[in-house]
């Protein structure tokens, strides 16, 4: 049988960044709400020392891959100079009404070697013609077709549903604009969705993350509590969206303590990455335009022990399809492991098991040390510390001929 659906290029890719950077800024920035109601001042918003390479440089440093801007929220505010709306930079007195944050944000990402893209939130409660769905579209529309057409490749276009229940968009006309401009973007949330949210804003994925959902329900099989793939399926892989700072999405001044502690964001890593999601962890930049030095502290320390746990391997090995074998030249003492799917064909692997050979067992030489059911595109684990030279990675069930990408063994 073969797998229900074959993923692009553009998601494999995107799927392989694995850490993504969130930056929650704008009017919401200097008023202290998370959700504006769109009467807002433009004259509030003038970050007098914006960085965007500071934060730039900051996520090339955390190994960050790509880096979403929110150059729209739900107030409607622009970081844009539009001229769709006057809720927008050109009428603020930053850079005397000349500034683009949006400019500055995409140089500044491709001069550190990061992917960027952009937030825009269909919902919008600045905007007169919201209440008549035609006549938004085409304004959300006109919209995105400047965020598309003056800003170079994007890597992903962000739509949140927030605020959106029982509003029908004109997507058609919406998705023309992307697949026309941005052919390449993934598309997060809505519409033509190539990438669909996690579930929460916890950065916890379920263990056994699948890929593919179901076309039917649009619902993932996780939540269907399904051990196989349906045959209605369509590939969409998950991103897990969370805070740095339990203050919010933006910043708020003194929240220094509701900084979440290293061991924590190690968990949402684990449960994250190691679930096989792409996680989307939000720094949000201050009134001056930075991003605050606790924030950048604590994202330094989850890299470095990111890099402790899985940068120096024991042994590694490629390219299977029922079975990988790993056999060291002497026994080491091994406590976690990388594994991943080869997903150029789809997901097949249905069920796995992770074994260690003990030679002193008296019935069975293999000791389990994790197992699951969806592989995907990663799996990382730890377990009790065991020391032995000869240990192997079996797909216990899959759809069709299954194909394992790697597993790699780490020391403590």
């Amino acid at each position: 049988m073969q797998s229900p659906h074959t993923p692009t290029k553009e998601q494999l890719a995107w799927q392989d960044w694995e850490l993504g950077m969130f930056f929650h800024f704008g009017i919401n920035t200097f008023t202290g709400r998370e959700w504006g109601d769109g009467s807002e001042d433009p004259a509030l918003f003038n970050p007098t020392e914006l960085d965007c390479r500071q934060w730039a440089r900051v996520a090339r440093e955390a190994g960050v891959r790509y880096a979403l801007l929110t150059a729209k929220h739900h107030d409607g505010f622009c970081l844009w100079p539009t001229r769709v709306t006057e809720h927008c930079v050109r009428n603020s007195p930053w850079k005397n009404g000349q500034g683009d944050v949006a400019r500055e944000f995409v140089d500044a990402c491709r001069a550190e070697g990061i992917e960027p893209g952009f937030y825009c939130s269909p919902w919008d409660r600045n905007a007169a013609c919201y209440p008549d769905p035609a006549a938004y579209s085409d304004f959300y529309a006109k919209q995105l077709e400047e965020l598309c057409s003056n800003y170079g490749p994007l890597s992903v276009l962000w739509f949140d549903g927030a605020g959106s229940d029982g509003y029908t968009y004109d997507w058609p006309r919406i998705m023309e604009v992307i697949h026309r401009l941005q052919p390449q973007a993934q598309i997060f949330g809505m519409g033509d969705r190539t990438v669909r949210w996690g579930g929460n804003e916890e950065g916890f994925g379920p263990p056994d993350l699948w890929l593919t959902i179901d076309e039917k329900n649009q619902r993932a099989l996780p939540e269907d509590s399904q051990q196989a793939l349906p045959e209605t399926a369509r590939y969409i892989p998950a991103e897990m969206d969370t805070v740095i700072n339990r203050s919010g999405w933006f910043w708020h001044p003194n929240s220094q303590e509701q900084l979440r502690s290293l061991d924590e964001l190690v968990g949402v890593y684990y449960r994250s990455v190691g679930h096989g999601a792409n996680l989307l962890l939000n720094l949000a930049p201050n009134r001056q335009g930075l991003l605050d030095e606790h924030d950048v502290q604590r994202l330094m320390e989850l890299r470095h022990e990111i890099d402790r746990r899985f940068a120096h391997p024991v042994g590694s090995a490629e390219n299977g399809t029922d079975m990988l074998e790993i056999t060291l030249d002497k026994p080491a003492l091994v406590t976690r492991f990388a594994a991943m799917e080869d997903l150029q064909q789809g997901e097949h692997v249905l069920e796995w098991r992770l074994e260690a050979e003990v030679e002193t067992y008296h019935t069975s030489p293999w000791h389990l040390l994790a197992s699951g059911n969806a592989l995907g595109h990663k799996r990382l684990g730890d377990f009790a510390p065991i020391t032995s030279r000869h240990f192997r990675l079996r797909v216990l069930r899959a759809y069709g001929q299954p194909r394992l990408r790697s597993l790699t063994l780490y020391a403590p």
